[in-house]
Formats: C-alpha cells, structure tokens, sequence
C-alpha cells in the first residue's frame, strides 16, 4: 500500500548528490520509475559508484559521522549560548532550527542572515526560504569544524551585542 524513500545525502555526507531509492508496494515503484524516467535518465556515473561503494562498504562510517555531528552540534549549542544565542538541541540531524535571537527578530530572517553574513562572516539559511511559517527561524548546517564553529560564535557575539547597545540606547 505504500513505498519508502531513502536518500544516501546525510547517512554518508552525499548531501547535494540526490542518489537514492524507493522500496514498497511493486506498482507504485513501477509508476514512479515511469515518471523518473520522463523527467530524467540518471545520474553521473561517478555518483552512481560511489553510492554503491558507500551502501556495500564498511558501514562503521556513519558512527563516526553522527559523532562528529553531535559533537558539532554540541560546540555550537553551547557557544552560541555563550555569545547570546539560546537555540534548542534538535533531537536529530545535520541541521538545527533556530529561532532566531529576540534582539535581532526586528530584522526577520532574510535581513538578519543577509546581516549576519556581510557583517560577521556567518551564512545561514533564513527560515523563510522554507515557507511563510519559517519567518523568524534560520537553519543552521552542521558543516564546519569545532574551529570554526568557536570562530563563528566569537563573531556573533560581536554582532549581537551591537543591537544589544542599540536597544539600550
């Protein structure tokens, strides 16, 4: 009655490549292969290699990458907090969901991601970009090293409290 969709994007850091596939009922995948095959007719052969080294290879990898996520989450968590920047622990994924600081939430999510970029050197994805309900939110990617996580939280801090005296002013 149904079909399952899996993506290799976060499981093996192919994020970007859209390899996948779909398991299930045998008529719906027949359909959704009738329809893949009318927009498209595959992928870069290279893509297809490494996708198939990746599921049929030592699978101990994806420890190690969900520990080097936790642990990226955990360093930018606690030193955005440390900057001025409360955001919740998300219960999964290479992306956090934040809304964003209540001393910048004047600027909603474009302008403060367009100002936190020219002015501390931080790129996130404003959360209106994924529907009028994500105004007020930003995703953060899990992407850069402990390093630069601390260097990025060192550069909100000075953002931040530059509205923080503007507001006291």
């Amino acid at each position: 009655v149904a079909v399952e969709t899996y993506t290799l994007s976060k499981t093996y850091n192919m994020a970007g490549w859209r390899v996948g596939f779909v398991v299930g009922n045998p008529k719906i995948v027949q359909a959704l292969q009738k329809i893949k095959s009318w927009l498209d007719y595959g992928i870069y052969t290279p893509m297809q290699i490494a996708a198939t080294i990746a599921l049929d290879g030592d699978q101990s990898c994806i420890e190690e990458i969900k520990e080097k996520y936790q642990t990226r989450m955990e360093v930018l968590i606690q030193s955005f907090k440390d900057a001025g920047w409360e955001i919740q622990k998300p219960k999964a994924s290479m992306f956090i969901w934040a809304k964003i600081p209540s001393v910048v939430e004047h600027l909603g999510s474009m302008e403060f991601c367009k100002q936190l970029l020219q002015e501390a050197k931080i790129a996130l994805s404003p959360g209106v970009g994924f529907g009028h309900h994500g105004e007020g939110y930003v995703r953060i990617a899990l992407i850069e090293n402990q390093k630069r996580i601390r260097q990025a939280a060192r550069n909100l801090k000075v953002f931040l409290k530059r509205f923080e005296d503007t507001k006291q002013k």
